[in-house]
């Protein structure tokens, strides 16, 4: 079973635009579910999302949250590398 990534966006933000091709890449490796942070405001409150877009990463080893875009390359460069 893949780990699961919620991946938080909006539909106005250039950096989520920017990321579309890298999500199609990490399906292979994750179980992705995009949320759209206009249309699920109460689940993103309930997270704490401070920034678009943020990735929460559950795998076996617990939850990991990465905000905004310097922290989601470096988790990609680690994953994809």
């Amino acid at each position: 079973m893949k780990p699961q990534l919620k991946y938080f966006y909006n539909p106005e933000c250039p950096k989520c635009k920017e990321l579309k091709p890298v999500i199609e890449e990490l399906k292979q490796l994750f179980e992705i579910t995009s949320i759209n942070t206009y249309e699920e405001g109460v689940l993103v409150e309930s997270l704490n999302i401070q920034w678009v877009p943020t990735f929460i990463l559950e795998d076996k080893t617990g939850q990991h949250k990465f905000e905004g875009v310097k922290e989601i390359t470096k988790f990609i460069q680690k994953v994809i590398s």
